[in-house]
């Protein structure tokens, strides 16, 4: 979030991205998002709701990231005043993202979506189990999930490390002939 945009739209368009990796949101229910879905549970924000594709209850701890994202955009001038994020159209926002991964330097094609995938392989990556990913992501069945979500190289080094240190420290008081 260090690239500084000079048209404003496209820093909002990279905001909205930034916090749908970071939220696991999908563009509908960022779109649908109202400060009724953010409620306070033991002294930290989070956004409850219920996904619009899958009509599947989810909760999602709100990150320093995401926190900053809603504080940037709390005063903008919305017309459903409880919107988090204003009106946003889909296709607008999906043809700007284009531009903004240009300007970022980034070759691929990128859509809303795929902030979905990136959260989940970055949660993932970084040790969260898959039962909860699911969740997060509102899948009705884990299955999707699995498919959804890649297991990256260095997921799979963290996972067989732990085991190795674990059945290392298992083994370590067995003497050896």
């Amino acid at each position: 979030m260090t690239h500084e945009f000079e048209d404003a739209n496209l820093a909002f368009i990279r905001d909205l991205f930034v916090f749908m990796n970071f939220t696991a949101l999908s563009f509908v229910d960022l779109k649908e998002l109202t400060t009724d879905n953010m409620v306070e549970i033991e002294g930290d924000k989070w956004i409850v709701g219920k996904r619009h594709k899958t009509d599947v209850p989810y909760q999602v701890k709100l990150l320093d990231v995401p926190l900053q994202i809603i504080e940037r955009y709390s005063n903008f001038p919305k017309e459903n005043p409880k919107s988090v994020f204003g009106e946003v159209n889909y296709w607008s926002v999906c043809k700007k993202l284009k531009t903004v991964m240009k300007e970022c330097g980034i070759d691929k094609p990128i859509s809303a979506h795929c902030a979905r995938h990136g959260f989940a392989t970055m949660a993932l990556t970084n040790g969260m189990p898959i039962e909860s990913v699911s969740r997060i992501l509102g899948h009705t069945n884990i299955v999707t999930t699995q498919i959804y979500a890649k297991i990256t190289t260095k997921k799979l080094d963290n996972d067989l490390t732990m085991l190795g240190n674990k059945l290392n420290a298992s083994f370590s008081n067995i003497k050896t002939v």
